[in-house]
Order: structure tokens, then C-alpha cells, then sequence
């Protein structure tokens, strides 16, 4: 029964993070600043019907001119739509340029309790690990019920084989680790607003439209034995990276559009087993970081995984007494 009701809850979760955008109740997260410290970098919340929107709730919309869903507060009501606001933003969207957010652009509202939102901290890359890898999810929940499946009622079952028991745990071990290294990586990001006069006031820095600036990132990634840091950025340009053992530092230039409006700034580091050269590392983790961790981690097993197919596959293994490892062998009952 408990194991069931914590499946049932797991699968609950897992939906609510997945459901796509519009769902009546979904899980979500901020990727960036502007509403800090109010819901952090990569903080988890969950959105509900918006329901009668009212000034001072915070609510996501989808944003025709960043083109992306905007997670923000209202700040006011016009004739022409809401006036919204990141906590962390010195002006309001409209003042930087965005038009006012019409009603029928509010995909929901944010969960609160006594007035304050109801924040998941950091999980906002579980959450983007669900959104882009259900069907990962699923294969290892059939990997799962593979490896958990009990005796046929009334039919003794045989011992399980060397090689039955060693290629499964192999390809579990593969595929957490590569779950592990694509998600333990450092992200640092931010939204600078280029906007017509900066005023240099605020916690959220504002740049001239048309400027370029130049920005310094320093990560604090230790360099470890038989691993390889690479990094990634969004929103940078002509980027420069020195390393220490220690720390990272990440040089690059934001260039300012035009007109008024949000430069998502993201630095990301990820540490992989350096088991392949860095510049071929560096171009999988551009394309996909699972992608890269997933390679990286089945070439870093590949000299047990070679071992385990040598193994006699008509050894049988010796009973044990031992409740885990029958768990291991023969299933959940």
C-alpha cells in the first residue's frame, strides 16, 4: 500500500511538472533574477487558474515580444491590459518597452499561502529535465518495472544468472550517472534590460540600447581528477574562459538590441568524466547536455560493461539470505 501511494504521488508530480503550458494546474520555475528574492534562480512554483487577476498577484503570461512565458507581478490595470513587474526590476515591462499584457494572455497565477508564493526551492532543473526528457522518464520506468518483477504466482522461478544481474545494474549505473552529471552543473544566469536613459539605480542593471558592454563571470567549479569542465553561455558574445584548480572565469560582451527590452544573460558549467577530448565533449554539451553526459558516462563503464558480457551467462548465482540482494535478483513480490 505504501509503496503504491508513493508511486501514485510520484506520478502525480511527474505530470504536474510535464503538463504543458495552459494545463489547469502545472509546476514551473524562474530562470532568471527579475523576480528575486521573491521566488530565486531556478526556484519551483506552482501555477493555478488565474481566476479574477488582481494587482499584486504574480502570474505567467506568454510574452509575444520576448516570445516566451513571463513569470511576473501585476502591478496595475489598464484600459489597454496589465501593467506587470519583476520584483527585481528597477521599472516595469512597460517602461521598458513591452506592450501591457492583455487578459486573455495570463495562463495562470501563482500558488500563495498567507500572501507569500508557495516556492519549490532549486527545482528548476528537475523540472526542465522533465519537460525535455519524458521519454527518457518512461524508459526507466519500464526499466524499472522490468527489473522489479516478482515471481509468477505458483511457479518457482530459476536463479538468476551472472550476466542477468550485472548488464541491468551496469545500465542503471549508466544512465544515473548520466542524469547526475547533466544536472550537477553550476548555473549562474541574470536579465539585463537595455532600456533608452539607464539610470544605474535598482538591483537589476539596465545598459543603453544599442551599447555593447563588456561582463566577467567567475564560477567556482574545482577542477577534480579524471573529469573535464566545459561551459556554456547564452546571451554573450566573443567569450573568453580561464581556469584554475579551482574556479572558472567566464569574459564576454552583452551586446544591447535596438529597442527596449530583456537580454537573458546564462553561464552554465557542467563537469563530465574526461574520458573524451574537450573539444568533442564541448560541441555535445552545446547540442544536448544529457546528450553528452549520457556518452560520456557509458564510455567511463565501458571497460565493466565489457567485463560483465564475458561473464558465463549460464552461471547461476548462489542463493542468499540477504533481503536486498534477493530484491535485486528476483524482484519485488
Amino acid at each position: 500500500m505504501l509503496r503504491t501511494a508513493a508511486l501514485a504521488a510520484l506520478l502525480v508530480v511527474a505530470a504536474l511538472v510535464a503538463a504543458p503550458a495552459g494545463s489547469p494546474v502545472q509546476v514551473s520555475y524562474v530562470y532568471s533574477d527579475s523576480m528575486h528574492p521573491t521566488i530565486g534562480v531556478g526556484d519551483g512554483y506552482v501555477l493555478v487558474p488565474a481566476g479574477d487577476v488582481e494587482t499584486g498577484d504574480i502570474v505567467t503570461f506568454w510574452s509575444e515580444t520576448r516570445g516566451a512565458y513571463t513569470t511576473h507581478r501585476v502591478v496595475a490595470e489598464t484600459a489597454d491590459g496589465f501593467r506587470t513587474k519583476g520584483d527585481n526590476n528597477p521599472v516595469a515591462d512597460q517602461a521598458a518597452g513591452y506592450p501591457p499584457v492583455p487578459r486573455d494572455a495570463v495562463v495562470g497565477r501563482v500558488l500563495t499561502w498567507n500572501d507569500e508564493p508557495v516556492v519549490v526551492p532549486h527545482l528548476g532543473r528537475a523540472v526542465r529535465f522533465v519537460h525535455d526528457n519524458v521519454a527518457l522518464l518512461v524508459g526507466l520506468v519500464g526499466l524499472a518495472a522490468l527489473l522489479g518483477r516478482g515471481r509468477s504466482a505458483g511457479r518457482p522461478t530459476r536463479p538468476a544468472s551472472a550476466r542477468s544481474v550485472l548488464l541491468p545494474l551496469l545500465i542503471a549505473a549508466v544512465v544515473g550517472t548520466a542524469g547526475i552529471v547533466a544536472l550537477g552543473g553550476v548555473t549562474h544566469a541574470e536579465t539585463i534590460v537595455a532600456v533608452h536613459d539607464p539610470t544605474g539605480t535598482g538591483t537589476l542593471p539596465t545598459v543603453a540600447t544599442g551599447s555593447t558592454h563588456a561582463l566577467n563571470y567567475t564560477v567556482a567549479v574545482p577542477s577534480r581528477p579524471w573529469t573535464d569542465r566545459v561551459v556554456h553561455t547564452a546571451g554573450l558574445h566573443d567569450v573568453a574562459v580561464s581556469r584554475n584548480a579551482t574556479t572558472l572565469t567566464v569574459a564576454g560582451r552583452v551586446r544591447a538590441p535596438a529597442e527596449p527590452g530583456a537580454i537573458p544573460v546564462e553561464v552554465a558549467v557542467r563537469r563530465y568524466p574526461a574520458v573524451l577530448p574537450h573539444s568533442v565533449l564541448a560541441r555535445l554539451d552545446a547540442a544536448e547536455p544529457l546528450l553528452a553526459a549520457a556518452v560520456s558516462a557509458a564510455l567511463a563503464f565501458s571497460p565493466a560493461v565489457a567485463l560483465a558480457a564475458l561473464v558465463d551467462g549460464r552461471e547461476r548465482l548462489r542463493g542468499s539470505r540477504s533481503r536486498w540482494w534477493r530484491l535485486l535478483t528476483e524482484g519485488f513480490e
